[in-house]
């Protein structure tokens, strides 16, 4: 059984890279998975052809950018933040961003995890801009062990808002079938 208190808290108390890699590959997976079929979902309610949904791959940030364009997610966005403040960030990974020319605030953005997310469960891209050849991560073990840092729980806190608003909407469009 868990400790109560050790939620949220698993990565960064690891011992090693490499457990690290080992351990969130599979959350990471699921947590892109998901996320991306929400996100699909997201877009073929709003109207989009399965043709059109299908082009954008497994892309998270590519789908979060076209989701922006047919919803409002302040409230995602809120419940992400949230959700990221009681968790809070890893040691010294404000210093970091604000090192790098980012606003440390960043880190608590729902956006920031998906892109974050989206480099583990898709295609990662280094510091310099640049994407890695190794793609899908989070399935399959890269040479170098990298992978970004994501707030599992402020990306689960902003899907779960997006879920029961579809949900929602799938009800009421199935209620006057």
């Amino acid at each position: 059984m868990l400790k109560e208190t050790g939620y949220g808290k698993y990565g960064k108390e690891l011992s090693s890279l490499k457990a690290k890699v080992f351990r969130v590959g599979p959350i990471f997976q699921n947590l892109g998975l998901t996320t991306e079929l929400t996100f699909k979902t997201a877009l073929l309610l709003s109207g989009r052809t399965k043709d059109q949904v299908k082009c954008l791959g497994h892309d998270l940030v590519a789908l979060q950018t076209q989701v922006r364009t047919v919803r409002d997610l302040k409230a995602v966005e809120k419940a992400a933040f949230e959700a990221a403040s009681i968790i809070e960030p890893p040691s010294g990974m404000l210093e970091r961003l604000e090192s790098s020319g980012q606003e440390p605030l960043t880190w608590f953005n729902f956006a920031t995890h998906i892109r974050s997310l989206n480099s583990n469960y898709n295609s990662y891209e280094r510091p310099d801009g640049r994407r890695s050849v190794e793609k899908f991560r989070s399935r399959y073990p890269s040479t170098d062990h990298l992978f970004k840092e994501v707030c599992v729980e402020a990306v689960m806190a902003g899907l779960d808002v997006l879920l029961s608003e579809l949900q929602a909407e799938l009800s009421v469009g199935l209620t006057y079938r």
